[in-house]
């Protein structure tokens, strides 16, 4: 009974991800299309910003905000879907462009996620660090060039392995010896590896840049292991193998992560600030017009009766933090 339901589940994720899929093949043009209206808009991005939800307002620190008042614009890309009917939908690329600014001299930062399966049923997005080309002060204090280095050496010391066993495997006398390439543990022993995770340790959670999402790396799930794991519970839900139950537990994020909250802060993006950015613009700008034109009236007509009313209705008043004048005490 209880598999039953269960292959059941899996099938209605099935079909909201193939709703998913089609949905942004069908609005994609559209959002492309409010991209340039959005051109003739001022302040449009930096003013959403400033309304977003609280998994992207909580990250920000005051520091970011006058980077981010340099936003023109963000895109969001399901770049895995080929079609309505075919390409991973869940995977995302961010798209932040700039105006000049100076912080860095990047004018578009692109950061992907890829969806992931890993072989106990956890599925989730992972991603690789994307460099920022800093002009002077780097906002996530060293923490993100130096993720980015040690992800660069990881990548050289993996194709040096490949290129080697490749050649071992070529030649018959070389096949009974090891790898005389290093391996991806030896990285443990680099002075960027140990820089990095000290900076980690030393760095409060809630203190970290949210430009710190360009180094967000995730749960260390290949390709290839996600295409398993995907077959593997494909085969399970239609009965072509035994079904066995998965646990489906994130396994502990590595000690170089040096953004833990990647994967909310990208959902969020994707799924709220961005399909909902007009809605958030028109709220600011809403709200900016009604304390316009409320003005404090003074004077014998006003009593004290309702000055203690009007200063219940201020404190029940939701307050949004003020990052701009933080940013600039």
């Amino acid at each position: 009974m209880y598999i039953a339901l269960a292959r059941i589940e899996e099938q209605l994720a099935d079909i909201e991800r193939d709703n998913l899929r089609k949905a942004y093949i069908a609005t994609r043009p559209k959002f492309l299309e409010r991209a340039t209206a959005i051109h003739a808009v001022p302040d449009f991005w930096s003013t959403v910003i400033d309304e977003a939800p609280a998994e992207i307002d909580q990250r920000i620190q005051p520091r970011d905000v006058p980077a981010l008042n340099c936003l023109t614009g963000i895109d969001v890309e399901r770049f895995e879907v080929q079609d309505a009917e075919r390409g991973e939908p869940r995977s995302i690329k961010l798209t932040f462009s700039f105006k000049s600014n100076q912080w860095f001299h990047d004018e578009q930062i692109e950061k992907r996620f890829f969806w992931r399966m890993s072989k106990n049923g956890w599925s989730g997005l992972v991603s690789e660090p994307v460099g920022i080309q800093w002009k002077e002060r780097d906002l996530t204090d060293g923490l993100l060039d130096t993720a980015v280095k040690l992800w660069k050496q990881e990548q050289e010391f993996e194709v040096r392995n490949v290129l080697h066993l490749r050649v071992r495997d070529a030649n018959p006398a070389l096949r009974s010896k090891q790898a005389n390439g290093q391996d991806r543990d030896a990285i443990g022993a680099t002075d960027e590896f140990k820089t990095l995770v000290e900076k980690v340790q030393r760095t409060p959670q809630d203190a970290i840049s949210i430009f710190g999402l360009f180094g967000f790396r995730g749960h260390q799930i290949s390709a290839e292991e996600s295409t398993k794991a995907m077959k593997r519970k494909q085969d399970m839900v239609g009965g072509v193998e035994q079904w066995e139950e998965l646990d489906g537990e994130s396994p502990p994020l590595p000690d170089i992560e040096i953004y833990p909250h990647g994967e909310e802060v990208a959902v969020a993006f994707s799924e709220d600030l961005y399909p909902g950015a007009t809605q958030y613009f028109t709220a600011a700008k809403e709200r900016d017009a009604k304390m316009s034109d409320e003005e404090p009236v003074s004077g014998p007509g006003r009593s004290e009766e309702s000055d203690e009313t009007d200063e219940g209705e201020r404190e029940q008043r939701p307050k949004k933090k003020n990052k701009i004048s933080s940013a600039m005490d």
